[in-house]
């Protein structure tokens, strides 16, 4: 005698042979060409070779990468630093001195900079424009006007000056010249500290 248990219920039982059940060429192969590249052995060799070469072009082409945003970044660059270069003349009265000398300009770029007076009147003006060199100074003539007080010349003479960098970017920029230790400083001490 059978049991209903043992015996599977005909709706639940899946026909293996029925056409229609079975996937057509199309569904089954959506990319035929895929599927045969997929299909195709390969070498280890081949696959080594591939990788070895694919390694090679990428850090070619990444050291180049890093070798030109270096370039740009040395081409936008600036540093530039100031200090009293010499003296010419010296004259002081009613409160007031006024120098006429030079300072210099020393560029700490990597790249050449075109340096000019910003051409606003000022009490440090600036005059000529140069094109210096990296690590090297270059000196501009200067006139300076300081108004006698009780930290002149110890106080830092604020210089306008306009910059070009290697990538033609023009930058004004305010700079600080310090007097102190210098032979303006003394001549400005003379004439407004008398003892």
């Amino acid at each position: 005698m059978r049991n209903p248990v043992d015996e599977a219920p005909l709706d639940s039982v899946i026909d293996l042979d029925v056409a229609e059940d079975r996937p057509t060429k199309s569904a089954a192969a959506p990319w035929p060409r895929l599927r045969r590249v997929a299909s195709m052995k390969v070498s280890v060799r081949g696959v080594v070779v591939f990788m070895v070469f694919g390694g090679l072009v990428g850090g070619v082409a990444g050291q180049s990468w890093e070798a030109a945003q270096q370039r740009r970044r040395q081409a936008s660059e600036l540093s530039l630093f100031l200090a009293v270069a010499g003296l010419e003349s010296v004259a002081g009265a009613g409160g007031r001195v006024t120098i006429e000398g030079s300072i210099a300009v020393v560029n700490g770029a990597p790249r050449p900079v075109e340096v000019a007076g910003a051409g606003k009147v000022a009490d440090v003006m600036v005059w000529g424009q140069q094109r210096i060199a990296p690590a090297a100074t270059g000196r501009f003539p200067v006139s300076v006007a300081i108004t006698c007080s009780e930290d002149a010349g110890t106080r830092p003479l604020p210089v306008e000056l306009s910059a070009v960098t290697a990538d033609g970017v023009h930058r004004t920029l305010t700079m600080r010249l310090d007097l102190v230790g210098s032979r303006w400083f003394e001549y400005v001490e003379r004439v407004c500290m008398p003892r």
